[in-house]
């Protein structure tokens, strides 16, 4: 059987709501991540000192699209005074529950229409956000301009290339509904999604000394049961979609998902690598 509906651009804003949901579907993943961007951006020891020398005060840094904290929490605990804004109420109240520190401030604001006034930051940077975003161009923009001159721009995106996690289910689905097909062709599709994509946004934006690196993350499942639950939750474009078809297209899409999940073998756990892609820039003097 086949259910036909036609996709586009699907922003799905009910897809990020639930923290909760989120933290199931990626934000165990992004936690291993979020130290990875840290080095690869080299503010790991959260002091100006790294970028300004002389200076001995700590550094302060703008997590843009901070979600449910990962990335702010990493940051703080390096040493680094953070502020994590983001426009989902429900991840931000999350965040100030699960990951407080004194030295996060979470807000609530449009990433590409940023209140914070220019230069006031040594540091912008961001995970798995500017994907979402029809155009990232201005949010990159919006992260050169807080950002003073000298500081690190710095990004980490999935290589929807390099996903098998994601893989298994919208090549499954893509066989029973054109509207997952069509999403899973938007997503591979986009230049973020691919080698250098990034690294060619940020020289778009006139930031210098870019560089673009692979990171690769085991997402360790204990069963099928918790694999299956990365989407059941509802959380991002794919779960959301998958959740939008009919009972029957999805037990249908489950069923030939746990086949390739089992190979044969006996339910238990199984690795996925999951691939970013993270990039770095300077703001020009």
């Amino acid at each position: 059987m086949t259910w036909e509906r036609n996709v586009e651009q699907p922003d799905m804003p009910a897809a990020w709501t639930d923290p909760a949901a989120y933290e199931t579907f990626m934000g165990r993943w992004s936690t291993l991540l979020a130290p990875r961007l840290i080095a690869v951006a080299s503010i790991a020891a959260g002091i100006a000192a790294d970028l300004v020398p002389g200076s001995a005060r700590a550094s302060r840094v703008l997590d843009v699209g901070c979600g449910t904290g990962v990335l702010s929490r990493a940051l703080a605990d390096a040493g680094a005074e953070v502020v994590g804004i983001d426009a989902s109420e429900p991840y931000l109240d999350a965040a100030r529950l699960h990951r407080f520190h004194p030295n996060i401030a979470y807000e609530f604001g449009d990433i590409c229409r940023m209140r914070f006034e220019d230069r006031s930051f040594d540091a912008a940077v961001s995970t798995l956000v500017l994907d979402l975003l029809p155009d990232a161009e201005p949010a990159v923009a919006e992260m050169r301009r807080v950002t003073r001159a000298g500081g690190v721009i710095a990004c980490a995106l999935h290589d929807f290339w390099g996903v098998p996690y994601a893989s298994l289910v919208w090549d499954t689905g893509a066989v029973l509904d054109t509207g997952m097909a069509e999403l899973r062709d938007f997503m591979k599709g986009r230049p973020l999604s691919t080698a250098n994509g990034q690294a060619a946004l940020w020289r778009r934006a006139g930031l210098i000394e870019v560089t673009e690196v692979p990171v690769v993350v085991d997402c360790n499942y204990t069963s099928f049961a918790d694999y299956w639950a990365t989407f059941a939750g509802g959380q991002g474009r794919v779960a959301g979609r998958l959740m939008e078809l009919p009972d029957e297209v999805r037990g249908e899409i489950e069923r030939h998902v746990r086949a390739g999940y089992l190979a044969g073998m006996p339910d238990g756990p199984r690795c996925f690598p999951m691939l970013f892609r993270a990039v770095r820039g300077i703001v020009p003097g």
